[in-house]
């Protein structure tokens, strides 16, 4: 059973009894993010707030270049991703998920973006956690606003835990086989994993490129010392303008494994994945007609 409780600007994510994660979205942080993701041996995945990045935290969004606002960084300056509503929390089954809608505010007060996020969770055992992340962003209505190319971009980015950066121990593994920094950044893939130590134990964390995103399969930020991201946004060879009919949709599926990338099964979960989203049976295909967004 999936349970989704909410309390003090967090909501609390439990699976089969177990905390498995919590989401912060209270007015005392930049922007939302998810942390921690717990490991079967309750060890986090990710990291939050590392003193070489202050402003990384989990899981994400932001992009340094909207307009010609920055909501990156956290400092004077920056705009803030502020928490407005959930639109629904479904708990108790299954299957488990939120709705969230958030304002992208410039310090003067602005609101240039706004989006609608989805978690969706499932009850599947700690050695091999699932669960899909969606967003739709949206220029306010009779404006539009660009994403600009730039390197500091991540819908979502997610910075793991020491361990499993290359600089910690771990490995950087995409479905093509490559395995660094120097391989990766920039290349196509349909997936990429970090794994390593987390104490005494082996995990990872995967991310699947969902087959129907612009521009599949995406190019990825990567770092080996810690975060990436499904990074569209740096290798775009032209800005990505958004209206409030002409929103972005982007979807991915991440998968906290026990073991590495082989043991994990990553390729063969991948797979899965993909066939799901072929067959159009998929829990995340069912929710275009009230976002209000094509395929």
């Amino acid at each position: 059973m999936v349970e989704i409780l909410e309390e003090s600007g967090q909501l609390v994510i439990r699976i089969g009894g177990q905390e498995a994660a919590r989401y912060l979205f209270g007015p005392s942080n930049w922007k939302p993010y998810l942390y921690p993701l717990r490991a079967a041996n309750g060890a986090s995945l990710l990291a939050n707030a590392p003193v070489d990045h202050r402003n990384h935290h989990g899981i994400w969004f932001g992009h340094g270049r909207v307009d010609d606002y920055d909501f990156w960084l956290e400092r004077l300056g920056s705009g803030r991703i502020v928490h407005k509503k959930f639109d629904n929390i479904a708990s108790g089954g299954e299957v488990g998920s939120f709705t969230e809608q958030c304002e992208w505010v410039t310090q003067s007060g602005s609101v240039i973006l706004t989006d609608t996020r989805t978690f969706t969770f499932y009850d599947t055992p700690p050695e091999a956690r699932l669960f899909d992340i969606e967003i739709v962003l949206r220029a306010p209505a009779q404006t539009t606003v660009t994403l600009h190319p730039t390197n500091e971009a991540g819908l979502p980015c997610i910075r793991p835990a020491e361990g499993l950066a290359v600089r910690g121990g771990g490995q950087l593994t995409n479905s093509e086989g490559k395995h660094s920094e120097k391989e990766i950044r920039g290349q196509r893939a349909a997936w990429l994993d970090s794994s390593g130590k987390l104490g005494r134990q082996t995990g990872g964390i995967a991310v699947f490129d969902h087959p129907q995103n612009p521009d599949y399969p995406t190019p990825w930020f990567a770092r080996d010392y810690g975060p990436f991201s499904p990074n569209f946004g740096r290798y775009a060879e032209e800005p990505i303008v958004l209206s409030s009919r002409k929103p972005l949709r982007l979807r991915y599926r991440i998968y906290a494994h026990s073991g590495d990338v082989t043991e994990g099964r990553v390729q063969a979960v991948w797979e899965e994945y993909r066939d799901t989203v072929q067959r159009g049976d998929g829990v995340a295909e069912k929710a275009d007609r009230v976002l209000g967004v094509g395929r």
